[in-house]
C-alpha cells in the first residue's frame, strides 16, 4: 500500500480516526496541566496581586524568570533549570512538547488524514514524567520547606509525594492507546460507592 493510499486508510477508518481524535485531545490537556505547573508556580511565587482581573508581574519575577527569554514558557523551562529541578535533556524534551502541541492545535489535519504525522505518544509520556518531576521538586523545595507544620517525611516519601494533575494524567495515559480498561474499573467503583450512599 502506498503512503497515499494508506493515508486515506488512516483517515477513513472509524476507529484509527476516533482514537486519533483522543489522542491529540489527551495531549492538549495534558500540555496544558503542564503549562499550569511550569508556568504557574514561579508566577504564583512572585505574585504581586491582581488588578483588572489579571496578575501583576512583580519587579522579581520580571527579573528572574521573564528576562531569561522573550517567550514565557522558554523563561519558565529556564528558571527551572536554575533551581536544579529539570536537566538540559528534560529541556530539550519540553521544547519538542511544546512544537508538537502546537502541531496538534493548528495542523490537526495532518496529523489525522497522512500516515507521514501522527501524534507521539513518547511525548505525552514524557509530560506525564516531567509534570510529576516539576510537581515533586517544587512540594519538597518549596511547600514542605516554607511550611512549618509539616510533619517529618522519609526520603522515601518525599520522592514519591505527586500533584493531582500529575496523578490524573498518569491515570488516563492508558486510554492513549486504547485501554480503558483502568478507567471503566475505576468509575464501576465509583457507581458502587454512589448507590451506596443512596442507599
Amino acid at each position: 500500500m502506498n503512503s497515499t493510499s494508506a493515508s486515506w486508510d488512516k483517515f477513513l477508518n472509524p476507529d484509527v480516526l476516533k482514537q486519533n481524535f483522543v489522542q491529540a485531545g489527551l495531549f492538549l490537556a495534558a500540555f496544558e496541566m503542564l503549562k499550569q505547573s511550569l508556568i504557574g508556580k514561579p508566577r504564583d511565587f512572585f505574585w504581586n496581586g491582581f488588578k483588572d482581573g489579571k496578575h501583576i508581574v512583580s519587579p522579581d519575577y520580571q527579573e528572574k524568570v521573564l528576562s531569561l527569554s522573550k517567550h514565557k514558557y522558554e523563561a519558565s523551562v529556564r528558571w527551572w533549570q536554575q533551581q536544579g529541578a529539570i536537566d538540559d535533556g528534560d529541556a530539550t524534551r519540553l521544547a519538542e512538547i511544546r512544537e508538537h502541541r502546537d502541531m496538534i492545535a493548528h495542523e490537526m489535519p495532518k496529523l489525522i488524514g497522512t500516515v507521514e504525522h501522527s501524534i507521539r505518544l513518547d511525548l505525552l509520556y514524557g509530560i506525564s514524567e516531567l509534570l510529576a518531576k516539576i510537581d515533586n521538586w517544587w512540594i519538597v523545595n518549596v511547600e514542605i520547606a516554607i511550611d512549618a507544620d509539616v510533619p517529618d517525611y522519609t526520603d522515601e516519601q518525599l520522592k514519591e509525594a505527586n500533584s493531582m494533575n500529575a496523578i490524573f494524567i498518569e491515570m488516563i495515559l492508558p486510554i492513549a492507546e486504547g485501554d480503558d480498561s483502568k478507567m471503566r474499573s475505576l468509575y464501576q467503583m465509583w457507581i458502587e460507592h454512589q448507590n451506596k450512599n443512596e442507599g
